[in-house]
């Protein structure tokens, strides 16, 4: 008997060794028949790796973004105004790579948003009112969100919420005319786009992009373009001179000096996927990949750009073109840590409903950690009749998280824990005194 079962076991155990693993796939969504192009030849390039792909093309980003949500496609790199838009319910997707960009003096995971106006002419930041504009898409950082975000902090547009119109309302009423990809709901945001009149406004017409909005600039359709500060020296490297950036303060400086001169720094354009097992796979996939076709390789496929390319169909695809190198995110790190507290407001801000529209400006939200400081913390804020709010965490590692998501504003830690925050972009108000 023993040995009959030994005999079978044997058996049972060779037939499983001839049944290989089935060999993950990564399926990868595309919004262009270019980008689909370029997926494909990605595909058959790595047909010999642990990790295979396959491409599934979408008319939109969100059309990409439902679809991995409902498992029907797993990655796409996406911009940070997507980024936000992915990471709310129902879809609840994550940053699990982040684009890194080189920059003088090293690498950044983070960008410029600009202004760009032809030089010679007279404008600033206080007198946009009544210009025509070029924008590189509805709901984009560069070109949407940063921009509309600053006239609506400063009280350029004027929007009371979704009560008194959308905010593509508001923008076209502050323009005279624009081209912004996307915004098919308002003629005049459409106006200065190029093309055929059902296609013009699409997100993969010939304005769209950084390219796109550079060009409708360049074309005379905009006197300003809204992009990010390595676009000029991509499509015109030697006509930087003939182009400024507008600054905060109401100057213009050259394009170079982007440092002193922008509106915002934003956060790279980031691989989204759903927070599953399958993220492993995703990493390794694209760790392979660059590893075979990034930047400083000598094959003729190139998984980032190059710069340069002409044609505006053929730029940013899959990834910006100016990517280098991808850098995998921290596996805590969520949307909402990914975009930055400063950022994430902002594009809030830009929403139909303000998700913080009923919290009162002058009260604390005290992250108190565990239930002892909890009960300290209220009997707190009794005393100082609700100045002091309190909000519970397990430790202060997410008492910390919870201040970078706005969801507290102050807690006391040890010497130990500033260093963490610091690094968090937290800063020390006060310091205790053991006299």
């Amino acid at each position: 008997k023993t040995l009959f079962l030994r005999n079978n076991f044997v058996v049972i155990s060779t037939a499983l060794c001839f049944a290989a693993p089935p060999k993950a796939i990564v399926r990868w969504c595309t919004i262009s028949s270019a980008e689909t192009n370029k997926c494909n030849t990605l595909k058959d390039l790595m047909q010999q790796e642990s990790v295979a792909l396959s491409c599934l093309q979408k008319a939109t980003y969100l059309d990409c973004i439902k679809a991995i949500s409902n498992n029907e496609a797993d990655a796409i790199s996406l911009d940070g105004g997507h980024i936000f838009e992915a990471g709310l319910a129902p879809y609840n997707l994550k940053p699990i790579a982040a684009e890194v960009y080189e920059q003088t003096g090293g690498s950044t995971t983070s960008y410029y948003a600009v202004a760009v106006v032809k030089k010679g002419t007279d404008i600033t930041i206080n007198d946009l009112q009544g210009k025509t504009s070029c924008h590189t898409g509805l709901g984009r950082s560069a070109g949407w969100n940063i921009p509309i975000g600053t006239l609506l902090h400063r009280g350029d547009i004027k929007w009371e919420g979704k009560d008194s119109g959308s905010i593509e309302q508001a923008v076209a009423n502050f323009f005279s005319a624009s081209c912004v990809p996307g915004a098919t709901t308002e003629q005049k945001l459409c106006r200065q786009c190029k093309g055929d009149a059902k296609t013009k406004c699409s997100r993969s017409a010939p304005y769209s992009g950084y390219s796109g909005a550079f060009q409708c600039l360049k074309d005379g359709k905009g006197e300003v373009a809204f992009v990010k500060h390595t676009t000029v020296q991509e499509n015109a490297p030697g006509e930087k001179d003939e182009y400024e950036l507008l600054c905060l303060d109401g100057s213009r400086q050259p394009v170079d000096n982007y440092k002193s001169c922008h509106w915002a720094r934003v956060p790279a354009h980031a691989v989204v996927a759903r927070d599953d097992s399958k993220i492993d796979d995703i990493w390794s996939f694209l760790s392979k990949a660059q590893e075979k076709f990034g930047v400083g390789t000598t094959s003729n496929f190139h998984l980032f750009g190059p710069p340069g390319k002409k044609d505006p169909g053929l730029k940013d695809l899959l990834f910006k073109d100016s990517a280098v190198q991808l850098k995998r995110i921290p596996s805590m790190m969520d949307s909402q840590l990914y975009l930055g507290y400063e950022y994430y407001n902002a594009i809030q801000s830009l929403q139909e409903d303000d998700l913080n529209s009923n919290r009162r400006e002058n009260k604390t939200r005290w992250c108190a950690v565990g239930k002892n400081e909890k009960i300290k913390c209220d009997l707190w804020s009794v005393m100082s009749n609700g100045d002091v709010e309190c909000t519970v965490a397990d430790n202060t590692n997410d008492c910390i998280v919870k201040i970078m998501k706005g969801e507290a504003d102050a807690i006391s830690v040890d010497g130990g824990f500033v260093y963490t925050a610091g690094v968090c972009g937290l800063v020390p108000v006060m310091g205790e005194n053991y006299d």
